[in-house]
């Protein structure tokens, strides 16, 4: 929000769209393709508040207020623009951070604001100016402490690796590659000129702190693909929840040693079963390498999927017949939906494991979980009500399993299903890999 910053010229909004103020999303037929560059934080400049984001904004639509949804937003951005209202540290906190940065609202914009790009510029911004929800400084001094957001210690992210012999090969294959001696600083530790694998799992911090079962699963799952990979020794929090949040400053020494990490590791693929963590070296790593971080990003499912494909691997969830088999829905995390465009690979192994059922929202229009950008800490009782709609939406197929490919929407769609007493079981879709190659 700097003035003297050129803004775009609103002279090519253009729309064919019937001024419906939101009672419903613009067909496609009715958007001529916006010229605007993805990234522009002053979009918000082109917002009309035509009022189609209220449609899709599940925030809005469980809150009802006029400042929970883009359009809503953009205004009090303008506003504080023109110095209309104040800057209060405190009102200005809900408006800013009830949002999941889910990107809904981008997909069916008429004149292409990037609300993504606003919206996390706006919490740099307000947090710069002061206003930081308190919960939100745990979690950056839980980061700078112990390299993960959950007040854990740093030397157990590991831990989980004990109880799974995969992991635990997988963890002395890191320190060997690193010549890992615990007494050394992270900085001091070389790697060897000939890594002893090629393939890198960088697990997250939910997996390893919170949803070791995933974590655990995915390791399994290597193994039965015949891959050998390592976990590196040294890995700390990805940073996603410091850029989400407005703390992208305090991110980037993360980004810094993860990335120097790897990098040292020798390895050319890294697997990633964490969508938030998989979506943050996408975007926000790649920038900082300048488009060139020098090994391959993979989410599991890409990576199980070209594996499967290139060994010709059968996969079935055979504790079923063909004609009783198990019904499953698949619901799209925004990490690796929305931002990411990756729809298909779980689809595709979700079609050679059993019957897939498609929700009524789904892939690029697909109803958020709640749980991001901080919400779910921040306001807990409006992320679970954001989850029940989804479980109330996935409840609609009549399928036994709710299936995802992200921590973070495993737990709080795990969460509303036992809130609310729903016979749905919530699975991740590695577990499900893994129950259909034993």
């Amino acid at each position: 929000m700097n003035e003297t910053e050129e803004k775009k010229d609103l002279s090519d909004i253009i729309t064919t769209g019937p001024p419906v103020a939101g009672w419903a999303a613009p067909s496609k037929a009715n958007i001529i393709e916006p010229k605007y560059k993805p990234g522009d934080i002053y979009s918000y400049e082109r917002c009309t508040h035509c009022g189609y984001c209220r449609h899709v904004c599940k925030v809005y639509n469980t809150s009802w207020s006029e400042t929970d949804y883009a359009g809503g937003r953009n205004r009090i951005i303008k506003a504080l623009d023109r110095k209309d209202i104040k800057f209060d540290n405190e009102e200005i906190i809900p408006s800013v951070f009830r949002c999941m940065l889910c990107g809904n609202c981008a997909t069916v914009c008429p004149v292409g604001v990037d609300t993504l790009a606003v919206f996390q510029h706006l919490r740099k911004e307000v947090v710069r100016k002061g206003a930081v929800p308190a919960k939100l400084v745990i979690i950056k001094n839980s980061l700078k402490e112990n390299n993960n957001p959950f007040l854990e210690t740093h030397a157990d992210r590991f831990n989980w690796c004990d109880a799974c012999d995969e992991a635990e090969e997988a963890l002395r294959r890191g320190k060997s590659t690193f010549a890992y001696n615990e007494s050394l600083k992270a900085e001091d530790i070389k790697a060897p000129k000939e890594p002893t694998t090629k393939v890198g799992y960088f697990v997250g911090c939910t997996s390893s702190y919170r949803n070791k079962e995933l974590s655990t699963a995915t390791s399994q799952v290597m193994k039965k693909l015949g891959v050998d990979f390592m976990v590196f020794p040294e890995e700390r929090c990805c940073g996603s929840v410091l850029f989400r949040t407005g703390l992208e400053d305090d991110a980037l020494e993360l980004v810094k040693k993860n990335y120097e990490m790897v990098r040292k590791s020798g390895v050319e693929d890294v697997i990633f079963s964490c969508s938030g963590c998989f979506s943050t070296f996408t975007l926000e790593y790649s920038k900082y390498a300048n488009n060139n971080l020098g090994f391959n990003l993979y989410h599991i499912t890409q990576y199980a999927l070209k594996v499967v494909k290139e060994k010709n691997l059968k996969i079935r969830y055979t504790k079923r017949s063909k004609e009783d088999p198990l019904l499953i829905t698949y619901h799209d995390p925004c990490h690796i939906g929305r931002h990411m465009g990756l729809y298909e690979s779980p689809r595709n192994l979700l079609k050679k494991i059993s019957t897939l059922t498609e929700m009524k929202t789904n892939r690029v229009g697909a109803m958020c979980c709640g749980a991001g950008a901080g919400v779910r800490k921040g306001f807990p009782e409006l992320s679970l009500a954001m989850a029940k709609n989804r479980v109330e939406e996935a409840e609609e197929t009549n399928v036994e399993y709710l299936v995802s490919t992200c921590p973070f929407c495993w737990r709080n769609l795990k969460d509303a299903i036992d809130a609310t007493g729903s016979n749905l079981k919530m699975v991740d879709l590695v577990e499900l890999i893994l129950e259909s190659m034993s």
